[in-house]
């Protein structure tokens, strides 16, 4: 069986090459990190990038919402895929979260992981939840009740508020 060899001279230049070929793609950006994605907890509720997740999500983060210059959580929510928001009246009046056709009662909205609802209404009242509180927003479309009970059944909106160091900022010194 015929083997290639080579000269020791040879193999020194041909790693030689090699290596000064891989510090050129390094230089160029060839071997650049890529960019991170966002990290949703709410889908899988594990902690997973967003391009891994198998349900339609979005992330609505902290500059999104100082970028769209919202005054409501329901003015934050109305533009995005597949949200629909029911106002009965003026402000401070009753809104319903409907997420992909599904009834208010049947989307789940969590603060910091923790439901919340009305006990008088059945739904959530997010005109009550103030737009300078919110760090991140995740929003999961589709039946999720298999994680999350019979309130998942058209999605999930998961509110992530900011830090005390965060908030502290807002408020002025009396």
């Amino acid at each position: 069986m015929n083997s290639l060899r080579f000269h020791p001279a040879t193999t020194a230049r041909i790693a030689a090459a090699t290596c000064l070929a891989s510090i050129g793609l390094a230089s160029t950006g060839a071997f650049a990190a890529a960019p991170l994605d966002d990290i949703v907890v709410t889908a899988a509720r594990i902690s997973q990038p967003v391009g891994d997740v198998i349900g339609s999500t979005t992330v609505i983060t902290r500059a999104d919402i100082q970028r769209r210059q919202v005054q409501s959580v329901q003015d934050l929510l109305r533009g995005e895929t597949g949200i629909d928001i029911a106002n009965t009246g003026g402000l401070g009046k009753l809104n319903s979260l409907l997420v992909r056709g599904a009834d208010a009662d049947q989307v789940l909205v969590l603060v910091n992981g923790v439901r919340v609802g009305s006990a008088t209404a059945g739904t959530t009242r997010i005109e009550y939840i103030p737009v300078d509180q919110i760090e991140r927003i995740e929003i999961v479309r589709g039946p999720r009740s298999s994680l999350y009970g019979a309130d998942a059944i058209g999605g999930v909106v998961q509110i992530f508020t900011r830090s005390e160091e965060h908030t502290s900022e807002l408020q002025s010194p009396i």
